[in-house]
């Protein structure tokens, strides 16, 4: 029987202070930045998919409180660095 997550990956969430390693069958979702094409910093998130999770730049988040403090560090970033340049 084949795994979804090869026996030598490891996920860690990375939520603030959280750090929970993923096991076989968790529902856990990805999370990343982007600049894309319009030159503003976006925030993508999608449920698990082994091939984005290897993807560089890729964030393992382990459920929606996880995602939720990644959200608001992005959002006071964004805010921060637009005054900054004020």
């Amino acid at each position: 029987m084949a795994s979804s997550i090869a026996s030598d990956k490891f996920y860690r969430c990375a939520g603030p202070n959280c750090g929970v390693l993923k096991r076989e069958n968790d529902r856990w979702w990805l999370m990343w930045t982007s600049f894309a094409n319009q030159n503003i910093p976006f925030l993508y998130l999608c449920p698990w998919d082994e091939k984005i999770a290897e993807e560089e730049g890729s964030l393992h988040v382990c459920g929606e409180l996880c995602a939720q403090k990644l959200q608001s560090q992005f959002m006071g970033n964004v805010r921060q660095n637009q005054l900054k340049r004020l």
